[in-house]
């Protein structure tokens, strides 16, 4: 009986978490070419961002716009980062002082002066399943 109730227990726990979950969906437009891979990144901290992710994923360059759902986030305050690919070396390539040589975009389409935008501009709310478009800089 004792395991019987535990695993009801533990089902449910599992249920609520499930329940809890949003579901964010990205459309990343202005994809130059339908080559290589996207690398996503979230964060949920600012002390993390661009260092540290929370969790990040690559996806299949198949497009010139793509819609990628993003399960699996619990309720809060993120921001993400991502990059394409194109040449398969899995980082974003910079050229002189710095300035990326591939595209990327920011949550809310942030942009920064003379390098990345600050956190608090890419900051969205995710409190319920989302849709976000994004354009590649």
């Amino acid at each position: 009986m004792k395991t019987l109730f535990l695993f009801a227990c533990l089902v449910f726990q599992g249920l609520l978490c499930t329940l809890g979950a949003q579901t964010l969906t990205l459309k990343v437009c202005d994809i130059p070419k339908a080559e290589g891979y996207l690398y996503v990144a979230f964060y949920a901290s600012e002390a993390d961002f661009l260092k540290k992710p929370l969790a990040g994923f690559r996806v299949a360059v198949s497009d010139t716009t793509l819609v990628i759902p993003c399960q699996g986030l619990p309720a809060g305050k993120y921001a993400f980062s991502l990059f394409h690919d194109t040449n398969g070396n899995g980082r974003l390539d910079t050229g002189a002082f710095g300035i990326p040589t591939e595209k990327y975009a920011f949550s809310n389409d942030a942009k920064g002066i003379m390098g990345p935008p600050e956190y608090d501009k890419c900051i969205f709310n995710l409190h319920k399943d989302t849709t976000m478009v994004v354009r590649m800089n």
